[in-house]
């Protein structure tokens, strides 16, 4: 997974309806399910890029959930013509959307922002997928906007989330693969995702 796709994977995460353990996504984004060999030479590898993932992690959840109006998907662009490879992202998006589909299907039929925002995001999917049958114009109109529309349906879709409190998915107890769990400080991100210090979300408890 590179890094665009992994910025869209992260994202996914984040504005799920479901909360996912880093066990089981950390394990999905390298590629290690399934019995699935693990692609780090040594457990300090591991645990090295681990710490670099959920550091990113909590980046984006910070600025969601802070300053939603900075944040931007990481998108690569061609250097030959300047076009933005949105594609990438969104593949990255769709595989964090896998890991509980069942999940996000309730947001169908919520009637909100959120369900537009969700069918857009599904819409660049099929296009990046070449599983569509838009009209050329609309498909034009859809491949050049992406970019500006894919940060607004996912603060869409955070908002939404942190208006509903989401659950805790039944792998929530499963420990860390690669490494023993550390007490996180009250100042740190609360490692739930919300984008709030742990001390005013769940260390408050």
């Amino acid at each position: 997974m590179v890094l665009e796709e992994l910025d869209g994977f992260i994202a996914g995460l984040l504005v799920c309806p479901e909360t996912i353990p880093v066990s089981e996504w950390f394990a999905a984004a390298f590629g290690m399910t399934g019995g699935r060999t693990s692609v780090f030479d040594t457990i300090d590898h591991a645990n090295d890029i681990l710490g670099r993932v959920t550091d990113y992690y909590n980046d984006i959840a910070m600025t969601l959930a802070e300053h939603p109006e900075e944040y931007r998907p990481l998108f690569p662009i061609d250097e030959s013509n300047g076009d933005v490879l949105w594609e990438l992202w969104i593949d990255g998006f769709m595989r964090a959307i896998d890991l509980r589909r069942s999940a996000w299907t309730k947001l169908l039929d919520v009637g909100e922002d959120a369900t537009a925002a969700l069918a857009g995001l599904f819409m660049l999917a099929d296009i990046a997928g070449e599983n569509h049958d838009l009209p050329d114009k609309e498909l034009t109109r859809l491949t050049q906007q992406a970019p500006m529309l894919i940060p607004q349906w996912v603060i869409t879709l955070h908002a939404h989330r942190l208006s509903r409190p989401a659950p805790v998915s039944s792998l929530a107890d499963q420990p860390n693969p690669f490494a023993t769990a550390r007490k996180v400080g009250r100042n740190e991100p609360c490692p739930c995702g919300s984008g709030k210090k742990y001390k005013r979300c769940c260390g408050a408890n």
